[in-house]
Formats: structure tokens, C-alpha cells, sequence
């Protein structure tokens, strides 16, 4: 798969409408910034916790959905806390990362690598789980959901893994803007993953 195409495509998507893209990805960064902030403090991050998990899911769907039927969303911030609980079972997609961070963390207790693994392996769970929504399902099972991203990932962990990588540089020169350039990254990048599941869905082709 081509990184540089798939890149493009997320550029493209957003072209003219940047502020909406910054909008959408607004909550996550505040999220993880009271994160950093507040992190000795357990029951205070404990509820960053959840919130920023919610947030994740309220982006990813609401990227999704602009990428899907090509339109912008009128209230980009607001889609994103509707989006928070939009599918037919709300708390479903909430639950599905608990799920996946729960196995990711059982998975690192072993050695740091197979963690690692298993997290590129159910890095498309949430994607599936709205796929599943879209066709549909009221409920979608969680076991099944993240199957169906460990089959899908198969031959393709290490070109993730790659993918994931190349977004390092920015990721540097965020921190050099004092954190300011994750306004920007986080749109960016969440983009690029929504393209990436898209491709992968169609079987690698990014146009």
C-alpha cells in the first residue's frame, strides 16, 4: 500500500476545510493534554480515561462518516460528542476498547513485542464495529468484531506498523510547537487511519 497516496487522499478530504477536520480532533487533544496534565492524580485520570475513549470513538465515526458521503459536518464538534453514542447499542463501542486495551495490556504483561502485535492486530475493531452498524446490526459482538480485525490485519501488522511510524517526524515537530501541531496531527493522522481501513477493506488499493 502506498503511504504516500494514502496521505494525499486524507490532505485531499480536507482540503478547504481544515478548521472543521481541527474541530472534530479538538476534544481528543484537550483530553490528552489534561491527561499529561493531571496524571498523578488516579481518580482524576481514571475519568480522563473513559472520556478520552469516548472521544476516540466520536472522531473515528465522525471522520468516517465525512469520508464515507463526502460531506463536511455542519457542527464538526458537535457531531463529534453525538457521535459519542450513536450507534444503536451507545455504550457499545465504549465497551469494545475496554475490551481491546484490556487484551493489549494482558498481552504486554508477557513481553512489551507481543503486546505491540496484538495491538496492530485489533487496530481495526472500531472501523469494523461501525462496518457492522452500517450494514445493520444493533448490536454488534465484540469477540466477533475484533476476530474479524485480527483476520483482516493478517500479512498486514508490519505495514501498519510502518504506517504508524511515518507520522513519528510529525509527532517531533508537534512537541517543538509546544504541543500546538497536534491540532493539526491528530485530524491528520486519524484521517490516514480511517483512509488505511477503507483500502484495506477494498484490498490495499487507495484510489
Amino acid at each position: 500500500m502506498n503511504f504516500q497516496l494514502l496521505k494525499q487522499k486524507t490532505l485531499h478530504n480536507f482540503a478547504g476545510n481544515w478548521v472543521a477536520a481541527i474541530l472534530i480532533g479538538l476534544p481528543y487533544v484537550i483530553m490528552n493534554y489534561a491527561t499529561v496534565r493531571f496524571r498523578f492524580l488516579s481518580f482524576i485520570l481514571a475519568i480522563l480515561a473513559i472520556l478520552g475513549i469516548l472521544v476516540l470513538v466520536g472522531m473515528v465515526f465522525t471522520l468516517s462518516e465525512w469520508f464515507d458521503f463526502n460531506q463536511v459536518p455542519k457542527a464538526p464538534l458537535t457531531a463529534t460528542f453525538r457521535n459519542m453514542f450513536s450507534t444503536p447499542k451507545p455504550w457499545g463501542p465504549f465497551l469494545l476498547c475496554i475490551v481491546v486495551y484490556g487484551f493489549m495490556i494482558l498481552w504486554s504483561l508477557l513481553l512489551i513485542v507481543p503486546g505491540i502485535v496484538k495491538g496492530l492486530a485489533y487496530s481495526q475493531a472500531l472501523f469494523i464495529y461501525r462496518d457492522h452498524v452500517l450494514r445493520g446490526e444493533t448490536d454488534p459482538d465484540i469477540n466477533e468484531v475484533i476476530t474479524e480485525s485480527r483476520r483482516l490485519m493478517n500479512g498486514h501488522k508490519l505495514e501498519f506498523f510502518w504506517l504508524n511510524l511515518s507520522f513519528i517526524g510529525w509527532g517531533i515537530l508537534s512537541f517543538m510547537t509546544l504541543g500546538i501541531g497536534f491540532f493539526w496531527l491528530v485530524p491528520y493522522y486519524m484521517g490516514t487511519m480511517v483512509n488505511y481501513h477503507e483500502a484495506l477493506v477494498a484490498g490495499g488499493d487507495v484510489i
